[in-house]
């Protein structure tokens, strides 16, 4: 006796008679109440839409920084609204593929703009551009990639904070060009070797260096050992107990094996260097 093939996903008897609980089926269903109940109001019904192009903007928020969740945070509805366009939110519930057209214009109509904070930390901004100095890329040339001044582009390695925007462009910059060759994009020999080598002499860690430490390069609590002697982390380190956890000078030699004099020197060096 041969058996009677099931209804298709997303038809009502799928989902209603045979118990089948995928996305699909969960879509079906709702389709069908939703113009059921539109009918008996006597509203004008408007029909599920594809959702291919909501999870596509998503897809460049993401690409930009921004996650699902906070896009869900700013529209003020439950993450797995927003989750269910990009991935599968549980077992039997696969990504969504339609939705309804109030749904699909309100995460269509958030930009990258509206969730990026006015000022942030300027860490992150800062590393990345001297990690691109690192590989060959001269500040000037970053700044028309960037998006701003040539001028600008050495001020930003000095400053603590720094506009979302910006930081935003510095970060795209930075996946862009951290495993390119900037002799091949139009920058010189001459100016590629000079730019590395003041960053070897003001130790700025290469794209290489922040991969191994992924969510590091944004932290302003890490500190880079790049290009480091053991004296000179020892060194590093003193400076961190005594003016980060306030631990007396005499016993944060002790612990590090440093004599007095030595921790003396480190928060002196310390010191001129933020001086300068």
């Amino acid at each position: 006796m041969t058996s009677k093939p099931l209804p298709p996903h997303g038809s009502l008897s799928r989902h209603k008679w045979h118990g089948c609980k995928c996305r699909t089926c969960y879509d079906g269903y709702n389709e069908w109440a939703r113009q059921h109940k539109a009918l008996k109001r006597g509203d004008t019904y408007n029909a599920l839409i594809d959702a291919e192009p909501v999870r596509q903007h998503l897809l460049r928020l993401e690409a930009a920084g921004i996650s699902t969740t906070k896009v869900a945070k700013y529209l003020g509805c439950h993450p797995s609204n927003v989750i269910s366009f990009v991935k599968p939110t549980g077992a039997g519930r696969p990504r969504r593929r339609r939705t309804t057209p109030e749904h699909a214009a309100r995460i269509l109509a958030v930009t990258v703009a509206d969730l990026l904070p006015g000022t942030v930390d300027a860490t992150g901004t800062r590393r990345r551009i001297q990690a691109l100095a690192a590989i060959g890329w001269p500040l000037r040339h970053l700044g028309p990639i960037i998006g701003v001044s040539p001028a600008w582009v050495d001020d930003l390695v000095k400053k603590d904070v720094t506009s979302g925007q910006t930081a935003h462009a510095v970060r795209q910059a930075y996946e862009r060009l951290s495993r390119s060759n900037p002799e091949r994009h139009g920058v010189s020999k001459v100016s590629a070797q000079r730019a590395r080598r003041r960053a070897a002499n003001l130790r700025w860690p290469t794209p290489k260096y922040w991969a191994k430490f992924p969510d590091a390069i944004d932290d302003p609590h890490f500190t880079p050992e790049y290009g480091m002697t053991k004296p000179q982390r020892l060194a590093e380190e003193a400076v961190w107990m005594v003016t980060v956890a306030g631990v007396p000078r005499t016993e944060a030699a002790a612990r590090l094996g440093l004599t007095f004099g030595e921790v003396d020197e480190a928060l002196t060096r310390n010191d001129m260097r933020k001086a300068a």
